[in-house]
């Protein structure tokens, strides 16, 4: 009897990225401030501090709105998958360890 050829199934198609350069915008935030649903799309609002001098010398710490996601259910869990995957990377010890400053208020 004959060896039946085995046969590879078809590879996925490649994820087409193409890069916009200075484009698209780059959002820095610290918090998610607030979250929800409506009609059926997720959205989250991101804040960033910053610190606010006051005049007896001291700061005050305040939130402001830094961007606006809204996204399908899939889109957020592709979202979520990134960013599970980011953090795990910041998990892995490196072979040269360095000291990172925390950040302190005055």
């Amino acid at each position: 009897m004959a060896d039946q050829p085995t046969t590879k199934p078809p590879l996925a198609p490649p994820l087409i990225y193409e890069d916009t350069g200075a484009a698209a915008p780059l959002v820095y935030f610290d918090i998610v401030g607030a979250y929800g649903t409506m009609n059926g799309s997720i959205e989250l609002e991101l804040a960033t501090r910053i610190l606010v001098p006051k005049v007896d010398g001291a700061t005050e710490v305040k939130f402001i709105s830094s961007g606006r996601l809204r996204c399908t259910a899939n889109a957020a869990a592709n979202l979520r998958n990134g960013l599970d995957a980011a953090l795990k990377m910041l998990e892995q010890p490196e072979a040269k360890t360095t000291a990172i400053a925390a950040s302190k208020l005055n």
